[in-house]
């Protein structure tokens, strides 16, 4: 099991997320979001500026996100309803399909298969800059789930 922490980066142009593996200082991925468009889009970047390793691409509404692997080609979708009192999701991985409940706050989303096994948890550790807590328990790509928690935060908690 591996455990991420994303955190945003405030005072920035464009959206920007650090990666770092816990319980280790050091950023080992940046997330950059792209500056000036209609609909979400993120980099999952090596280090800071280092080569793109998967993507993030979202509708208008945010509503459906899909991640990319650096030669573009899928490797996850995330749909949230349109409309909805809870906070959940649908996570779909190599054809299987995770759900997530996030409750009305939606502190914490546990994505579970068919069994209730969890493979991802997402939990915010929001304090004054929006801080997350990736912990991958099964068969998902690392890139399918720190950019998961961007996309989360983009539907849920980005004000703009």
């Amino acid at each position: 099991m591996e455990i991420f922490e994303v955190s945003q980066v405030v005072m920035t142009i464009g959206s920007t997320y650090l990666v770092r593996l816990q319980p280790s200082d050091d950023v080992i991925m940046t997330i950059k979001g792209s500056l000036m468009s209609s609909t979400p889009k993120f980099s999952l970047v090596q280090g800071s500026d280092g080569t793109e390793l998967a993507s993030l691409v979202g509708n208008f509404i945010k509503t459906k996100y899909q991640i990319l692997d650096a030669e573009k080609k899928p490797l996850g979708n995330l749909l949230f309803p349109a409309i909805a009192f809870k906070k959940t999701l649908v996570l779909t991985v190599n054809g299987r399909g995770y759900t997530a409940d996030g409750g009305l706050m939606g502190g914490s989303f546990k994505c579970v298969d068919n069994e209730d096994q969890v493979a991802l948890e997402i939990s915010n550790k929001s304090r004054f800059v929006d801080r997350f807590e990736i912990s991958i328990k099964g068969a998902i790509p690392k890139e399918v789930g720190l950019l998961a928690a961007v996309a989360i935060h983009s539907r849920f908690f980005e004000f703009v």
